[in-house]
């Protein structure tokens, strides 16, 4: 068995997005409105990329600026599926892109878990490493080696059928139409 990765992750370098399938405008009212429950204190202000993706374009992609606190950008991706109806969208998606130089650690990616009736954790993949992340309690509990594998997160594999392609993801210059939008946030430790 391969040793576990340590965590906090260290994602120097890596191009995180928060993905989900709903229209610009309401990822844009869902960031603007994510500093309302966050800590008030020690805030920095973080410009985030918006832009819907060329191939499908249902699919809105958030850059961010560089890895935040690993919290936020689990919280933020979970709290792009809305608070109510209409508002949001489904099947939101965490995918982060090593550098070069760490291609061979592979993506981070991550998603709600659909069975925890409480809406508060994520399901996680890095370095063939399954893991489920639960926000509130910031505590990550390793699941093992290769239990969701990059598959299920994207091709019809568990609880959802996204249709989404993480090849989309790896050439961002061919996307013309960025937007940006500023928030506030809790400053990274990182």
């Amino acid at each position: 068995m391969n040793t576990q990765p340590n965590f906090p992750f260290d994602m120097t370098g890596y191009t995180c997005f928060s993905i989900i399938n709903c229209p610009i405008e309401q990822v844009i009212q869902l960031l603007q409105e994510y500093p309302d429950i966050c800590a008030a204190e020690d805030r920095i202000t973080f410009p985030f990329q918006i832009a819907a993706l060329p191939e499908e374009a249902k699919w809105t992609l958030l850059r961010w600026p560089q890895p935040g606190r690993f919290y936020d950008m689990m919280n933020l991706t979970m709290w792009l599926m809305g608070y109510r109806a209409g508002l949001g969208g489904e099947n939101p998606i965490f995918a982060a892109l090593p550098p070069t130089e760490r291609a061979a650690e592979g993506p981070l990616i991550a998603r709600p878990d659909y069975d925890n009736q409480f809406g508060d954790s994520m399901l996680g993949f890095w370095q063939n490493w399954s893991f489920h992340y639960t926000i509130p309690l910031e505590k990550l509990r390793w699941i093992g080696e290769d239990v969701f594998p990059q598959e299920y997160f994207f091709y019809g594999r568990g609880y959802s059928s996204t249709g989404f392609q993480l090849e989309w993801l790896r050439h961002t210059e061919r996307i013309p139409d960025w937007a940006e939008c500023s928030i506030p946030m809790e400053r990274s430790d990182i």
